[in-house]
């Protein structure tokens, strides 16, 4: 079987307590998993540290790293399946980015939240049914009834036929 090296891309989300404590370590246990899959690293970074949207094997916040490497297609689900196993790494996602140059690659920053942490997170209190959720808008006015609607009409009696308009 035939097997194609390409440039990937691979966002690895880490523990924040152990990443956080020891970035050497971290960046170690990432290089090894992609030296296992025979990967040739052009980039390897610290992303940026989140609070994550829901907890991950009871993590609330973690640290992503970005990775830019070539590769055979392959070996991809080695990578993913040693990251299963790891204890220290939560989630990864590889890409295929071979649209991308280095020069860009080391240019890239994280975006800034849009939205702060505590807003976001402020109507939920952690128990069941404790969302809080937004106010209903308030009841539309009736549609008034059109004007010709309003007119008198004719009342026709039994055996009567109707008026000619």
């Amino acid at each position: 079987m035939a097997t194609h090296t390409w440039q990937y891309e691979a966002m690895f989300l880490l523990n924040a307590g152990y990443a956080s404590g020891s970035w050497d370590a971290a960046k170690a246990e990432v290089e090894h998993i992609l030296h296992r899959a025979n990967a040739e690293i052009l980039h390897l970074r610290k992303w940026d540290e989140r609070r994550l949207a829901y907890p991950i094997k009871g993590n609330k916040r973690g640290v992503y790293v970005l990775a830019f490497f070539r590769g055979d297609s392959s070996k991809t689900a080695g990578i993913e399946r040693d990251v299963q196993l790891s204890e220290n790494i939560l989630r990864v996602l590889v890409l295929r980015a071979d649209h991308l140059a280095l020069k860009d690659v080391e240019n890239m920053t994280p975006q800034q939240p849009i939205v702060d942490e505590h807003d976001y997170h402020s109507g939920f209190s952690g128990r069941r049914g404790g969302h809080r959720r937004a106010p209903r808008p308030p009841a539309a006015a009736p549609i008034p009834a059109p004007a010709s609607a309003s007119a008198p009409q004719p009342v026709v009696e039994a055996g009567e036929s109707l008026p000619a308009q």
